[in-house]
């Protein structure tokens, strides 16, 4: 967190409204951006955005002097959303398009990955989910991705080498069932 952060956050905590406002729009893109990977609906992933800050806000005051407020608010973030999840929508994550293929090839290729992975992530349990998606598409550290999700780093660890696991195997079966489709057609 950059030493304006800390700052910010340590106004905030004192109850001031400007400082979590500025805290509010450097923290908002990211969080709806992630919020939308995981449940696939921008209207909801905005709602849960609101619902995520109003919670940090609510609870900011409450949190010790060496919060580390970036993985502290993807926590919420993730909370909020696998509460939402639990009542019955699905994960999807969007593929990051390689950076050597020409833009047709981008295109075809983006529109049948995106439907493998987004399949595949329909298929893994919401923690393996979430890990990926704070891991590889958020960009979080390995230690911001353990306290965003409350969990220690070496859980973290195992838990992201289950998650890689668990998704290459889905995304392989899922691969290949698409390819058996298109020969039978």
């Amino acid at each position: 967190m950059l030493t304006d952060d800390r700052h910010l956050v340590e106004r905030a905590r004192s109850g001031d409204a400007e400082a979590f406002g500025v805290l509010f729009e450097h923290y908002q893109t990211p969080i709806l951006n992630y919020l939308y990977r995981m449940v696939s609906d921008r209207a909801l992933a905005e709602d849960l955005t609101q619902d995520t800050f109003i919670k940090a806000y609510k609870s900011l005051p409450k949190t010790a002097p060496d919060l580390a407020f970036k993985a502290w608010l993807y926590r919420i973030a993730t909370n909020t959303a696998i509460s939402h999840l639990r009542r019955g929508k699905i994960v999807r994550w969007l593929p990051f398009i390689g950076e050597h293929e020409t833009r047709a090839e981008r295109i075809d290729n983006q529109v049948s990955r995106s439907a493998d992975i987004s399949t595949a992530l329909d298929h893994l349990p919401v923690h393996y989910a979430s890990i990926l998606l704070l891991r590889h598409y958020q960009g979080l550290s390995l230690a911001e991705t353990a306290q965003a999700l409350d969990i220690t780093e070496n859980a973290a660890k195992l838990r992201l080498f289950r998650a890689r696991k668990a998704f290459a195997k889905v995304y392989d079966d899922e691969s290949a069932n698409a390819m058996d489709e298109e020969a039978l057609r």
